[in-house]
C-alpha cells in the first residue's frame, strides 16, 4: 500500500463532515433569520388587518417565535465561526440586533430599521386603541337604552323581561365582542354584534352563561343600534 500524501488533508469524520455541512448551510443562510425577525411585525400586522385568524393567538406566542428566531440567527453566527451576542440579549430585540451589528463590523442599517417597524407598530396600536375606545365610549352610551329596549319585547322570557340595562362590561370585552350587561334585577345577560357598517350596529342577546360569558348563539331577539 503506498504511503499517504503528507500534501493532502486527512479524511473527515462523521461528525466534522456534519459541522462542515451545517457550517456550510449557515453561511448560505446569511442573514436570514434577523431580517425575518425585523420584519415579523410587519407581517402580522398585515394578516390581522386581512383576516381574524389571529386574534385568538395570545401575544405570549408571538414572543417566543421573536426570541427563537433571535437563537437560531445566534446558532448561525456560532456555525459561521463568529462570536455571538450573549443569549440573554435575546430577549431584548433592538439591544441584540445592536450588538450583532457591532459585532460583525456592519453598518447598523439593520438596527435602525427595526427601530423604525417597532415605532410604527407603537404608534398604530396607540391610534387602534383610541379609535377602539372612542367605539367603546359611544357603545357605553347609546347601547344601554337599545338594550332595554330588546328586553321588554313580549317574547322576552322572564326574569329578563322589562328589565333595564345597568351597566356593561369593559373595554377588552367591547374588542373581543363578548360584553356582559348587568341588569336592574340583579341578572345578567350576554350581548354581541352581528353586523357593523357604516351606519348601525345590529345586537343580539342572550341569557348569561357563566362556563362561556359573553358568547351568544346568535338565536335571540335583536335590535339596531345606531351609533352617533
Amino acid at each position: 500500500m503506498p504511503p499517504s500524501d503528507p500534501s493532502l488533508p486527512n479524511p473527515l469524520n462523521k461528525k466534522q463532515q456534519k459541522q462542515e455541512r451545517l457550517k456550510a448551510q449557515a453561511i448560505a443562510s446569511g442573514d436570514w433569520y434577523i431580517w425575518i425577525h425585523i420584519f415579523a411585525p410587519i407581517f402580522i400586522t398585515a394578516i390581522s388587518f386581512c383576516t381574524s385568524a389571529l386574534d385568538n393567538i395570545p401575544d405570549s406566542v408571538f414572543s417566543g417565535a421573536g426570541i427563537s428566531l433571535l437563537l437560531i440567527d445566534r446558532r448561525m453566527l456560532k456555525l459561521r465561526g463568529i462570536t455571538p451576542p450573549h443569549w440573554g440579549w435575546t430577549l431584548l430585540s433592538l439591544p441584540y440586533i445592536l450588538i450583532r451589528c457591532n459585532i460583525l463590523k456592519k453598518s447598523k442599517k439593520a438596527f435602525w430599521i427595526a427601530v423604525t417597524i417597532i415605532g410604527i407598530s407603537i404608534a398604530l396600536s396607540v391610534f387602534t386603541l383610541t379609535m377602539q375606545n372612542q367605539l367603546y365610549n359611544d357603545f357605553k352610551k347609546n347601547a344601554p337604552a337599545s338594550i332595554t329596549q330588546m328586553l321588554h319585547a313580549p317574547s322576552t322570557p322572564q326574569p329578563y323581561r322589562d328589565a333595564t340595562c345597568v351597566t356593561l362590561s369593559g373595554l377588552k370585552d367591547f374588542i373581543e365582542n363578548r360584553i356582559t350587561c348587568t341588569l336592574d334585577n340583579g341578572e345578567k345577560i350576554s350581548v354581541s354584534f352581528l353586523e357593523i357598517d357604516d351606519e348601525n350596529t345590529y345586537l343580539t342577546w342572550e341569557p348569561y352563561n357563566k362556563t362561556t360569558p359573553g358568547e351568544v348563539n346568535g338565536n335571540a331577539p335583536t335590535s339596531v343600534l345606531q351609533l352617533k
